[in-house]
């Protein structure tokens, strides 16, 4: 049973981020194009799809439970897997599992978490030079 002053949404650090939400979202909307595969190279690339689409909230989950060190590179996993996305989302529409309205909302999307992942690595970096030491002159 969960205690009355412990909110579900609330207890899970990661699911105060954006990007966290924003990730689920677009697995959930890979799972969705999935259930349109007709063919074996359909379905290998959606297995691979949805492995690296999960891989996204998977990095921001690890990353939050760590040091600031650990979320930054669990950030960089998370780039490293976009970049998959992105090629995944070549092949399906080259397997026309996804037509070209659904490729360039997909790499709208990985877009778009791109950028936050990177604005939240740089708002990072900068609390970390604007809490360094000044150096002795």
């Amino acid at each position: 049973m969960i205690s009355e002053n412990i909110k579900p949404g609330n207890f899970f650090k990661f699911e105060g981020l954006r990007i966290y939400h924003k990730s689920v979202d677009f697995t959930n909307a890979i799972l969705s194009l999935s259930n349109t595969c007709q063919t074996e190279a359909q379905r290998t690339i959606c297995e691979l799809f949805i492995k690296e689409a999960m891989q996204i909230s998977s990095c921001l989950i690890e990353g939050a439970s760590g040091s600031r060190t650990t979320f930054i590179d669990e950030l960089q996993k998370a780039k490293v897997s976009i970049g998959k996305c992105v090629a995944l989302c070549t092949l399906a529409a080259k397997q026309r599992l996804a037509d070209e309205t659904q490729e360039a909302d997909i790499r709208n999307e990985l877009m778009e978490l791109t950028k936050m992942i990177g604005a939240l690595i740089l708002s990072f970096q900068k609390h970390d030079s604007a809490n360094a030491p000044e150096p002795d002159a």
